[in-house]
Protein backbone atom coordinates (compact mmCIF):
# COMPACT_ATOMS: atom_id res chain seq x y z
CA UNK A 1 0.00 0.00 0.00
CA UNK A 2 1.54 3.27 -1.25
CA UNK A 3 0.77 5.95 0.83
CA UNK A 4 0.74 9.56 2.65
CA UNK A 5 -0.78 7.88 5.48
CA UNK A 6 -2.59 11.00 6.07
CA UNK A 7 -6.00 8.87 6.47
CA UNK A 8 -8.91 8.15 8.64
CA UNK A 9 -8.73 5.11 11.25
CA UNK A 10 -11.96 4.00 9.28
CA UNK A 11 -9.26 3.61 6.07
CA UNK A 12 -6.71 1.76 8.22
CA UNK A 13 -9.18 -0.46 9.79
CA UNK A 14 -10.18 -1.61 5.91
CA UNK A 15 -6.41 -2.38 5.07
CA UNK A 16 -6.05 -4.31 7.98
CA UNK A 17 -5.02 -8.23 7.37
CA UNK A 18 -4.90 -7.19 3.68
CA UNK A 19 -1.73 -5.50 2.81
CA UNK A 20 1.98 -7.15 3.00
CA UNK A 21 3.56 -3.79 2.74
CA UNK A 22 2.80 -0.55 3.44
CA UNK A 23 5.36 1.75 1.86
CA UNK A 24 4.71 5.33 3.44
CA UNK A 25 5.25 9.09 3.39
CA UNK A 26 6.45 11.02 6.00
CA UNK A 27 7.20 14.10 5.92
CA UNK A 28 7.05 16.53 8.77
CA UNK A 29 8.03 15.60 12.25
CA UNK A 30 5.28 17.82 14.07
CA UNK A 31 1.99 19.21 13.53
CA UNK A 32 2.90 22.85 12.92
CA UNK A 33 5.24 22.30 9.68
CA UNK A 34 2.40 20.26 8.03
CA UNK A 35 -0.12 22.93 8.88
CA UNK A 36 2.00 25.70 7.68
CA UNK A 37 3.34 24.39 4.54
CA UNK A 38 1.11 21.40 3.44
CA UNK A 39 -1.96 22.94 4.74
CA UNK A 40 -2.93 19.76 6.88
CA UNK A 41 -4.30 19.41 10.49
CA UNK A 42 -3.00 16.98 12.51
CA UNK A 43 -0.23 16.24 10.22
CA UNK A 44 1.99 14.65 12.68
CA UNK A 45 -0.55 13.18 14.91
CA UNK A 46 -2.17 11.47 12.38
CA UNK A 47 0.67 10.10 10.73
CA UNK A 48 2.57 8.54 13.57
CA UNK A 49 -0.26 6.63 14.51
CA UNK A 50 -1.33 5.66 11.02
CA UNK A 51 2.27 4.07 11.14
CA UNK A 52 2.00 2.74 14.23
CA UNK A 53 -1.09 0.66 13.11
CA UNK A 54 0.84 -0.73 9.77
CA UNK A 55 3.84 -2.03 11.54
CA UNK A 56 1.52 -4.09 13.70
CA UNK A 57 -0.42 -5.11 10.12
CA UNK A 58 2.59 -5.92 8.10
CA UNK A 59 5.87 -4.79 6.76
CA UNK A 60 6.67 -1.25 6.91
CA UNK A 61 9.32 0.81 4.44
CA UNK A 62 8.99 4.51 5.31
CA UNK A 63 10.11 7.11 3.10
CA UNK A 64 11.31 10.35 4.24
CA UNK A 65 11.72 13.08 2.78
CA UNK A 66 14.77 15.68 3.72
CA UNK A 67 13.54 19.29 3.66
CA UNK A 68 15.45 22.14 3.41
CA UNK A 69 15.73 23.76 6.91
CA UNK A 70 14.02 21.03 8.79
CA UNK A 71 16.25 18.73 10.37
CA UNK A 72 15.33 19.57 14.03
CA UNK A 73 11.96 20.05 13.53
CA UNK A 74 11.54 17.46 11.36
CA UNK A 75 13.92 14.96 10.39
CA UNK A 76 15.22 14.51 13.56
CA UNK A 77 12.07 13.93 14.96
CA UNK A 78 10.73 11.36 12.69
CA UNK A 79 13.78 9.48 12.97
CA UNK A 80 13.34 9.16 16.37
CA UNK A 81 10.11 8.18 16.28
CA UNK A 82 11.36 5.51 14.09
CA UNK A 83 13.51 4.48 16.47
CA UNK A 84 11.35 4.49 19.45
CA UNK A 85 8.59 2.53 17.66
CA UNK A 86 9.98 0.19 15.47
CA UNK A 87 13.55 0.12 16.14
CA UNK A 88 15.30 -1.56 13.08
CA UNK A 89 12.11 -3.60 12.35
CA UNK A 90 10.85 -0.69 9.66
CA UNK A 91 12.81 0.10 6.58
CA UNK A 92 13.22 4.23 6.53
CA UNK A 93 14.33 5.55 3.10
CA UNK A 94 16.08 8.62 3.44
CA UNK A 95 15.55 11.03 0.96
CA UNK A 96 17.28 14.43 -0.67
CA UNK A 97 15.66 14.61 -3.60
CA UNK A 98 13.70 17.67 -2.76
CA UNK A 99 13.34 20.74 -5.38
CA UNK A 100 11.57 23.42 -4.74
CA UNK A 101 8.67 24.08 -7.00
CA UNK A 102 4.96 25.32 -7.29
CA UNK A 103 4.77 27.85 -4.17
CA UNK A 104 7.88 26.92 -2.86
CA UNK A 105 9.32 30.50 -3.41
CA UNK A 106 6.94 32.03 -0.56
CA UNK A 107 8.55 29.31 2.07
CA UNK A 108 12.16 30.87 2.06
CA UNK A 109 13.33 27.92 4.63
CA UNK A 110 12.46 25.46 1.60
CA UNK A 111 13.32 27.08 -1.57
CA UNK A 112 16.27 25.55 -2.25
CA UNK A 113 17.33 22.33 -3.05
CA UNK A 114 18.59 20.01 0.55
CA UNK A 115 22.55 20.57 0.67
CA UNK A 116 24.64 17.72 1.54
CA UNK A 117 25.56 18.71 5.01
CA UNK A 118 21.64 18.50 5.75
CA UNK A 119 21.50 14.65 4.05
CA UNK A 120 24.40 14.06 6.13
CA UNK A 121 23.11 15.17 9.00
CA UNK A 122 19.95 12.94 8.86
CA UNK A 123 22.14 9.64 8.02
CA UNK A 124 24.16 10.50 10.86
CA UNK A 125 21.48 10.75 13.24
CA UNK A 126 20.07 7.40 11.62
CA UNK A 127 23.16 5.48 12.50
CA UNK A 128 23.40 6.87 15.38
CA UNK A 129 20.14 5.36 16.40
CA UNK A 130 20.66 2.24 14.39
CA UNK A 131 17.72 2.58 12.17
CA UNK A 132 17.26 0.09 9.09
CA UNK A 133 17.75 2.86 6.59
CA UNK A 134 18.46 3.09 2.81
CA UNK A 135 18.77 6.20 0.70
Amino acid sequence: WNSNFYMSDEAMDMLKGVVDVYLSDFKYGNNECGSRLSKVNNYFDIISENHKKAFDDAELVIRHLVLPSHFDCCSRPILEFVHDNFKDKAVINIMGQYRPCYNAKEYPEIARSVSSDEMSQAINLAEKLNLNYIT
